[in-house]
């Protein structure tokens, strides 16, 4: 490495940290990330109105609803990712930005930046989520401290990966709309069938067939393992626990929280990796 390579990398960062906050896109997107913690709010406000038993559980439901909009969080996280890569292509600046380093520096930068935009968005359900919902409950039955930090730090996590995730598609499809289509419609549908798929031969009695334990394998799974652990834990379901992860998540089999990531870190890594090749070969002219 060249001693001005870090400086170069350091000017590319910088040019891509310059043409995210010059947009709009970072901060629009926002908004459904604040929708979906008001509505994560104002669902356990009236599942503690409509059911007064469920009061006793209240902190294992504010866990859960934490977790699932975590879990969109991450969705919005990754359209973003795709917007910011893909948005290079239609604009036509991606020839500019070339011009401030190599391909995979900026696609590096784009990474970073995607992936701490990302991040914040899970960083902001997870700070604003417990605090909304500790408005409703007036602070009564609250989860620990602990619990929220180690689920809204797993939240952060994924949905910083998925915004890498989202650069990397970005980067394979430079069509903006194809992009996001791709990404947003295999996480909301596309995994869903085909874990669907995986899962159609399965026992109702005895162990998953091989196919279905796949299904924890998926990205999109593999995340909401990860996610929903943490309230499934707080629930205590025992022996039980496995079954109601596997409802929540959707997947058989599934395995520890951390595997889960990991997963989900192998899938980013990999399509990232096959970015770097395809993105490196494009004619951009």
């Amino acid at each position: 490495m060249t001693v001005g390579a870090p400086h170069r990398w350091a000017a590319v960062l910088h040019a891509e940290i310059r043409r995210t906050l010059s947009v709009k896109l970072w901060w629009l997107m926002l908004v459904p990330v604040v929708l979906l913690a008001l509505a994560m709010s104002l669902f356990g406000s009236l599942i503690t109105l409509l059911v007064p038993a469920a009061t006793e559980t209240s902190s294992i439901l504010l866990l859960a609803g934490m977790a699932s909009t975590l879990s969109m969080t991450a969705v919005v996280g990754a359209a973003f990712g795709a917007l910011l890569a893909a948005g290079e292509f239609r604009h036509r600046t991606i020839t500019l930005a070339y011009l401030t380093g190599t391909r995979t520096q900026v696609l590096a930068a784009k990474v970073v930046v995607g992936g701490v935009v990302a991040g914040a968005y899970g960083l902001l359900v997870a700070l604003l989520g417990p605090l909304l919902g500790g408005m409703v409950l007036g602070g009564q039955q609250l989860p620990g401290w602990g619990q929220l930090a180690g689920l809204g730090a797993v939240g952060v996590l994924v949905c910083a990966l998925w915004g890498g995730f989202g650069v990397a598609v970005g980067t394979l499809v430079p069509n903006q709309a194809g992009a996001v289509a791709l990404t947003v419609g295999y996480l909301l549908i596309g995994e869903n069938l085909l874990a669907g798929a995986l899962r159609s031969g399965e026992s109702s009695f005895g162990d998953p067939s091989v196919f279905a334990r796949l299904t924890s394998f998926l990205p999109g799974n593999a995340s909401d393992v990860a996610l929903y652990e943490a309230p499934v834990r707080a629930a205590g379901a025992g022996a039980d626990a496995r079954l109601v992860l596997e409802f929540l998540a959707g997947v058989s089999a599934p395995p520890p929280g951390w595997v889960a990531l990991l997963v989900l870190f192998a899938w980013t890594a990999a399509a990232l990796a096959l970015a770097v090749v395809v993105g490196g070969r494009r004619d951009i002219t």
